[in-house]
């Protein structure tokens, strides 16, 4: 009876810690620095509004896809091509956040619809508007650029694990863990025809922007804006009363 109770305890104990680790890999959720959530334009730009609950991209996968692909790309540039905007020093473009919520994910904000670059001549890096009309240009092609990938037979796991490796050491959890669940996942997801980089939600205002109501979000954007920016984002406002 001794023997069988501490077999049920250590039982119960590689349980409870298998448990814990699933949730810190697949559900933990960690706030974005503070180099994003210290002002709101950068919020604007870079913030999560939580499509990562039931979207979003692998970061390593997104990482991965147009040094393996880039082909599929319009032009060359990787994620410039598509039309995103990048602003220098910052790591990822515009309009995507990217945010652990178990792992490191990808995924859409307001921004990706309503931020461009605008052109500063040849020798000059170009400025980022961060107020416009909606456009959904730059989504398109992304969600275009996803479904060829998917549809390439080297969208596998000992493909993107090895351009993965060039770039980060996953550890050997992490490693079974793209292997098996989120390299799978993720193709199953463009091959399915899913906004996937964007939730449901912020999808149908991208289809329809008087769905949702984003205009609080907007707003406090206003407020952190000045000149021609702040008129233009303003000017949209109205429009969707």
């Amino acid at each position: 009876m001794k023997i069988a109770r501490i077999t049920a305890v250590l039982a119960l104990i590689i349980v409870v810690a298998g448990v814990i680790v699933w949730w810190d890999k697949m559900y933990r959720e960690l706030a974005q620095p503070a180099s994003i959530t210290d002002s709101a334009r950068h919020q604007y730009l870079y913030g999560s509004v939580g499509a990562e609950a039931s979207a979003g991209i692998p970061y390593w996968i997104w990482l991965a896809l147009p040094r393996i692909f880039p082909e599929y790309m319009p032009a060359t540039g990787g994620y410039l091509a598509l039309g995103l905007s990048w602003e220098e020093t910052r790591e990822m473009p515009a309009g995507l956040s990217k945010k652990r919520v178990g792992y490191v994910r990808v995924a859409g904000n307001c921004a990706l619809c309503h931020a461009y670059s605008k052109s500063n001549g040849y020798d000059y890096a170009p400025t980022l508007v961060p107020a416009s009309t909606g456009h959904t240009d730059a989504l398109q092609r992304m969600l275009k650029f996803y479904r060829d990938c998917a549809n390439d037979p080297r969208f596998n796991a000992d493909n993107i694990l090895d351009e993965v490796n060039m770039a980060t050491k996953l550890s050997l959890l992490d490693k079974l863990i793209y292997r098996y669940i989120l390299i799978p996942r993720t193709r199953a997801r463009f091959l399915s025809q899913s906004p996937a980089i964007v939730d449901a939600e912020l999808w149908r205002h991208a289809q329809d922007p008087r769905s949702g109501d984003y205009r609080p979000r907007m707003q406090r954007l206003v407020n952190g804006l000045e000149g021609t920016e702040r008129s233009a984002l303003e000017t949209y406002l109205a429009q969707l009363h």
